[in-house]
């Protein structure tokens, strides 16, 4: 079996990753908002930064947070749940019921994203007409696959679509229909494989962009290497892209209209 050649200790990530997440209580909170200051340090610890809370209701909480590549989005319901349980136990014990609402966000709304990758042939020309006809024919997009629609699992409902881009090493322009043509099908059949859902692909002389869908047991940067590591597997092991990567969180909204929304 191939060792993987691009690993976490060996590669850097671009980043923007932020979430929505509501919790709910079987019992009504008590100074919930005072207790969630105090987890802030010990959450950041795991990789989680929240950014603004709020007490909705007496048995609503809602958070808006960032994450790090490495966080597996089920892990910011758990921990924020285990940590605020561990910090008022024999005081007033928070009973949480199992379900939860977590919703990827990004700086720009889906609709906007998708626009922008669709446009990337146009954006990018190419000098010649053949290569410039090769990459618009060879763009991917299933116009079923709606990734701003909640998904559920056993405790919750969720949207996690991720944004990942990956650049050829040193900004090398590729226009080889065949190698093209080799990414593209990697990158379905690695979607297929661990039954992310994939929306689009933007593939280009010397990037690409992949809008795609996945589970919460996932987190971006295991998504990531593995898009990678099955590029470079598909040009027979050549590490043609860099060893680095962005990873952004989007959904049907965009930042603004959360910050709005909990700073109520």
């Amino acid at each position: 079996m191939l060792s993987p050649l691009y690993r976490p200790e060996n590669c850097q990530a671009a980043f923007q990753l932020n979430w929505s997440l509501s919790v709910f209580a079987s019992h009504p909170f008590e100074d919930g908002s005072d207790c969630i200051e105090t987890l802030k340090p010990s959450l950041e610890c795991g990789g989680i930064r929240v950014l603004e809370h709020r007490i909705v209701d007496r048995n609503t909480a809602q958070f808006f947070v960032s994450t790090l590549p490495s966080v597996v989005p089920s892990d910011i319901v758990r921990q924020i749940k285990g940590r605020w349980q561990h910090r008022v136990r024999g005081q007033s014990p928070i009973s949480f019921r199992r379900n939860f609402s977590l919703a990827s966000v990004g700086a720009a709304s889906h609709k906007a994203l998708d626009m922008y990758v669709a446009m990337q042939p146009k954006k990018h020309p190419m000098a010649q007409e053949g290569v410039q006809a090769m990459f618009e024919d060879l763009q991917f997009h299933d116009p079923t696959i709606d990734l701003t629609s909640y998904r559920t699992n056993n405790h919750g409902r969720f949207i996690y679509a991720l944004q990942i881009v990956v650049e050829s090493e040193e900004g090398w322009n590729d226009v080889r229909r065949a190698v093209q043509e080799g990414y593209v099908v990697a990158i379905r059949r690695t979607c297929t494989k661990h039954q992310w859902i994939l929306s689009r692909i933007g593939v280009l002389a010397n990037h690409i962009h992949i809008l795609l869908g996945a589970d919460v047991k996932s987190s971006p940067e295991s998504i990531s290497l593995s898009l990678l590591n099955n590029l470079v597997y598909s040009q027979a092991m050549k590490p043609f892209f860099k060893f680095s990567y962005y990873a952004g969180t989007f959904g049907p909204y965009d930042r603004g209209v959360i910050w709005n929304e909990i700073r109520k």
